[in-house]
């Protein structure tokens, strides 16, 4: 009797351990795969839809940090352009011409190079322990580790991406992130300094097409309320992702860390 109610027992824990993976399992979406930003409110270009995000509201101190707004659009000045084709913001052609690596590689920030998506899209890589968020074209960016605990920002080196762990959490990916080298958010002319920390939910739709990010970046010593923001991305089932290529014998305009294109020339995909 003492062997078959120990073997009862056995089974109903295997049972409820079993059916605790599977209920795991069943709230962790799948957001592997290609993602296409959308203009989902009729920006019709990139600054068209940077202009939709709200103002981040900063005590004065940070405020204060912020450099004055540049022109754009119609009433940003003419870029300069070079003789093989580059072109030049005002700014640099002022300080002398090309950036110092001008003419070499210029292969994006790396790992940790920053947070928002603001080109086209983005490719997520996701596994049990990590997840991978590789920004589009020679963009770089960033390692998200799941079941970590966030270690002391004295322990985190300062870096634009900062340090990222996330969990799941009803059917979402919830990411925290600090560790920040000091400057200005990607939208809404917020700030962020080392000891910020930026919450973001990953949410895919219920058919696995769209995902939303939510951005909601929150420090007492930085805004008067948490700045929050949304973009919304589209699965890419078809295509190829091709190897950002860049030969640093050839001047070519690409290879311009300062390259702007001409008003226009970029724009977000439509709804």
């Amino acid at each position: 009797m003492t062997r078959i109610y120990a073997f009862t027992i056995a089974v109903v824990v295997a049972l409820g351990i079993s059916g605790q993976a599977q209920q795991r399992a069943a709230a962790t979406p799948n957001i592997s795969g290609m993602w296409n930003r959308l203009d989902t409110v009729g920006g019709d270009s990139y600054e068209g839809i940077d202009d939709t995000f709200p103002r981040a509201q900063l005590l004065p101190a940070a405020q204060a940090k912020l450099p004055p707004p540049q022109p754009r659009g119609a009433d940003a000045p003419p870029p300069v352009r070079l003789a093989n084709g580059a072109y030049l913001t005002p700014a640099a052609a002022a300080a002398g011409g090309p950036s110092p690596t001008a003419g070499h590689c210029n292969i994006g920030g790396g790992f940790g190079g920053g947070i928002d998506i603001n080109s086209a899209g983005m490719a997520i890589i996701q596994s049990r322990d990590e997840v991978v968020v590789a920004r589009d074209g020679n963009a770089g960016g960033r390692r998200i580790y799941l079941g970590r605990a966030m270690p002391d920002v004295s322990r985190i080196t300062p870096s634009g991406g900062g340090y990222s762990v996330g969990r799941w959490e009803n059917g979402a990916l919830v990411v925290t992130t600090t560790g920040f080298a000091p400057g200005m958010t990607g939208f809404g002319r917020g700030w962020k300094e080392r000891t910020t920390v930026l919450t973001e939910t990953f949410k895919p739709s219920a058919d696995g097409k769209r995902l939303t990010i939510t951005y909601t970046w929150n420090d007492p010593a930085v805004y008067a309320k948490p700045h929050t923001y949304d973009m919304t991305f589209e699965r890419w089932d078809d295509g190829y992702v091709f190897e950002t290529y860049c030969d640093a014998s050839v001047d070519h305009p690409e290879n311009y860390t300062s390259v702007v294109l001409s008003t226009g020339t970029a724009n977000a995909g439509k709804k």
